[in-house]
């Protein structure tokens, strides 16, 4: 297996001999770069393929996220996602997604709005990425990680399994993620 340093648009090698496997593409009977990598001609399987040296972040099922819910509607909770748990790099592609009102808690819902709010932070698990990217925090590792209190947006304090603003003295319910307040974020 033949390796070295390509660019984006290097020609890597003939239509004839290999055929555009991950990061190339064909044009004009030669196989170029799709992006900077490292070049791998196979010729057991006679692909050209080119593997980024820092690859993009694409949402796959089973990916642990980190979304600002935007907007609570009747049957959702609508987030943009920010960050992949565990990954540096930002995300390519689509970052809204929805968190349907039976994917929210084990428990039944009856009012998204009492389990997260407009402006919280959230852990939650991908559970699809086409057509629309949905996601879940049934699971006790996934739910808010922070939150501000509604009426002074001050960061509220877990107390049990119910949040607490110290300054208007507020009781405030989500669903909580079993590491509520204990991550820090860069962004957003």
């Amino acid at each position: 297996m033949t390796k070295r340093i390509v660019l984006p648009g290097d020609e890597v090698a003939v239509a004839e001999e290999y055929i555009p496997a991950e990061g190339t593409y064909e044009y004009d009977g030669k196989i170029l770069s799709n992006l900077a990598g490292e070049l791998e001609l196979d010729d057991d399987n006679m692909e050209a393929r080119v593997l980024a040296k820092n690859p993009m972040v694409v949402l796959k099922n089973g990916d642990s996220v980190f979304c600002r819910v935007t907007d609570v509607r009747a049957s959702m909770a609508l987030c943009d996602i920010f960050a992949v748990e565990g990954r540096e790099r930002g995300i390519t592609g689509e970052t809204s997604a929805t968190i349907h009102i039976s994917k929210l808690s084990p428990d039944y819902v009856q009012d998204v709005g009492r389990e997260v709010r407009p402006g919280d932070l959230v852990r939650a698990k991908v559970i699809q990425t086409r057509p629309s990217v949905q996601l879940s925090t049934q699971e006790s590792h996934f739910g808010v990680v922070q939150a501000l209190c509604r009426k002074c947006r001050s960061p509220l304090a877990r107390q049990g399994r119910s949040l607490r603003c110290e300054p208007c003295e507020r009781v405030e319910r989500r669903k909580l993620a079993d590491d509520y307040n204990e991550i820090t974020f860069n962004q957003p």
